[in-house]
Formats: C-alpha cells, sequence, structure tokens
C-alpha cells in the first residue's frame, strides 16, 4: 500500500452526504460529473480507470475525465474541509477524496491506472439515490 491505495476511510457515509449536497448548492455539479460518480459506483466493485471512465461518460480523452473528476474532488475535499496528504510531487491528487487507487495494477500516466470509489462515497451516493 502507498498514498495513492491508501483505502483509509477520510470521511462517513454522512459526512460525503452533506459534502456533496453542498458541493451540488454551492458550485454545482454538472451533468457529466454526476454521471461519472454514478458510472463509477456502478461498476464492477467500483473500480474504473479513468481511460474507462472517459470511454463510458463520452469524454474522448482520459485526461479530460481526469480534469472534470479532479474538479468535482477537490470540491468535495473542502466541503469535508479535509487535507489530502501530500503526494511525494507535492500534487494532492484530488481523485483520492472520491477513490484510491488498485495496488493491483500499476501507477501509470496513460489513464489505465485504477481507481476503486471509497465504499463509504458508494453508500452515501446509493443512500442518497445518486446511483
Amino acid at each position: 500500500m502507498n498514498i495513492f491505495s491508501d483505502p483509509t476511510p477520510i470521511a462517513t457515509t454522512e459526512q460525503f452526504k452533506t459534502a456533496l449536497l453542498a458541493v451540488r448548492d454551492k458550485v454545482g455539479i454538472s451533468t457529466k460529473q454526476l454521471e461519472m460518480l454514478r458510472t463509477h459506483c456502478r461498476a464492477p466493485n467500483h473500480t474504473l480507470s479513468s481511460e474507462q471512465l472517459a470511454q463510458q461518460v463520452g469524454y474522448s480523452t482520459f485526461s479530460a475525465a481526469n480534469m472534470q473528476y479532479g474538479i468535482l474532488a477537490r470540491d468535495v475535499a473542502r466541503a469535508l474541509q479535509i487535507t489530502l496528504p501530500r503526494t511525494p510531487t507535492g500534487d494532492p491528487h484530488w481523485w483520492r477524496t472520491l477513490a484510491y487507487g488498485n495496488d493491483g495494477v500499476q501507477q501509470t500516466d496513460d489513464g489505465r491506472y485504477e481507481w476503486i470509489m471509497r465504499p463509504e462515497l458508494v453508500l452515501a451516493l446509493q443512500e442518497m439515490r445518486w446511483a
């Protein structure tokens, strides 16, 4: 396990619900961002790569999916009032708010690294009937 694949909870299901509603009401959640959450939540084992996520929601590149997921994740982190541990490069890698990396897949920069949605977020989305 490393900083990217740490499954330690960062928030409770209730905290995720509150944060998602705050983001929706304050800065907004785009239709595509909500589709990304639903797609990730409904994926087998709640696991997808950014490349798969991009393909399934209609982005032409995984980098576009990364950017939108990162924006949403940053907004959720701010609503949760959490600070993610810095990575070796100093970048917060906001996606870690919503997911953690799959240790069984090598981390790459080509969109194939798999993200596993945090179980507390899965439950929040299901209880809110967003996914």
